[in-house]
């Protein structure tokens, strides 16, 4: 294949595949830092072109592996970043996802980030089990199992806050009540 062919072949994929791996690293990262990451992706894969797989599909499960690893990477430096300006005494705060309630990502905050990662491919990314298993390396078994069990601690964590949010009103109802009597 010559380079001519090689640069449409890679325009295709790119124009096929861009909203995704947009959308996939807007879910991780400042709106920013995601369009970054996405210029990163592209870049590597043009360096890696040779490696780009013949099917559409695992194409795009390629592109969206990159993106994992440039993510990763960004968030590392973010993590250094932040450590930085806290010795200097200030305090950024958190970027909130616009997909997620504040519950949510509450409860999301409390998990593992690889139990998020899970979670936010199956259910933010669309990404099958297979999917899933192709993009981490490992069985589709080993997803499944591993998704369960970021999907019991969300559900914990999310009834555990619930509970407190409720156990709040009823305390407040209840002191209401006693002190119109």
């Amino acid at each position: 294949m010559d380079s001519d062919e090689q640069a449409e072949d890679f325009d295709r994929l790119f124009r096929s595949t861009f909203r995704r791996v947009l959308a996939y690293c807007l879910r991780r990262l400042s709106e920013t830092a995601a369009h970054d990451a996405v210029s990163e992706v592209y870049a590597v894969a043009w360096r890696k072109r040779r490696r780009l797989p013949d099917d559409e599909h695992e194409a795009a499960l390629w592109l969206l592996g990159i993106a994992r690893k440039v993510v990763a990477n960004q968030t590392r430096g973010q993590r250094r970043w932040a450590r930085l300006l806290r010795r200097v005494a200030e305090q950024p705060g958190p970027a909130v996802s616009s997909a997620e309630t504040p519950e949510l990502s509450e409860a999301m905050a409390g998990l593992s980030a690889d139990k998020q990662e899970l979670l936010r491919l199956a259910y933010w990314d669309d990404l099958s089990r297979a999917d899933m298993a192709a993009l981490y390396g490992i069985s589709v078994a080993a997803v499944s199992t591993r998704l369960h069990r970021a999907r019991q601690e969300l559900r914990s964590r999310l009834a555990a806050a619930d509970a407190h949010g409720m156990k709040t009103r009823d305390e407040t109802k209840v002191g209401t009540h006693h002190g119109k009597q």
